[in-house]
C-alpha cells in the first residue's frame, strides 16, 4: 500500500515537467503596398467547420499584435488562447484546420495555419497582407 502514494506523486510530477506552457507570439499586419492599416485590426481564429470565426487579439494601428497561445515541447501551438478574460465563453483550444487571418472590412487576409506553425525563439509569426476586397 504505500506504493500507491509514491506512485501517484511521481504521476503527478512528470505531468508538470510536460506541461505546456504559454507564449505570446508576436505578429504585424500590413496593407498590401506594405503600409500600416491605420485603424486596429481584429485578429481571428478561422477553423473548418465552424459557424464563424473567433476574435483572439487586435492589431493597434500600426498593425502590431501579439497571439496568446500554448507551446508543446516541441515548439507547436497546442492551443490558441482568447487575448482577455471576456472572451473565455469561446472555444478556440482546437487548433486541427485553423488559420490565423486579420479582419478589417472591405479588405480580405492573407492566414497562416497554426498547426503546421514552429514557434522560433523570436516568438514571431508570419506577416497577415490586407489587400482591398473585390467590389460586388
Amino acid at each position: 500500500m504505500a506504493a500507491l502514494p509514491l506512485t501517484l506523486a511521481l504521476l503527478a510530477c512528470a505531468g508538470l515537467a510536460c506541461a505546456n506552457d504559454i507564449v505570446y507570439l508576436t505578429g504585424d499586419v500590413r496593407l498590401a503596398d506594405g503600409s500600416p492599416p491605420g485603424h486596429s485590426v481584429e485578429i481571428k481564429l478561422e477553423c473548418k467547420g465552424a459557424d464563424h470565426a473567433v476574435r483572439q487579439s487586435v492589431a493597434d494601428k500600426k498593425g502590431a499584435y501579439h497571439l496568446k497561445v500554448e507551446r508543446d515541447e516541441f515548439d507547436h501551438v497546442a492551443r490558441a488562447l482568447p487575448a482577455t478574460s471576456t472572451d473565455l465563453g469561446t472555444d478556440t483550444s482546437a487548433v486541427g484546420d485553423c488559420r490565423v487571418i486579420a479582419a478589417l472590412p472591405g479588405y480580405t487576409s492573407s492566414s497562416y495555419d497554426l498547426k503546421s506553425l514552429k514557434i522560433g525563439k523570436d516568438l514571431r509569426v508570419p506577416e497577415l497582407v490586407l489587400t482591398p476586397a473585390p467590389s460586388k
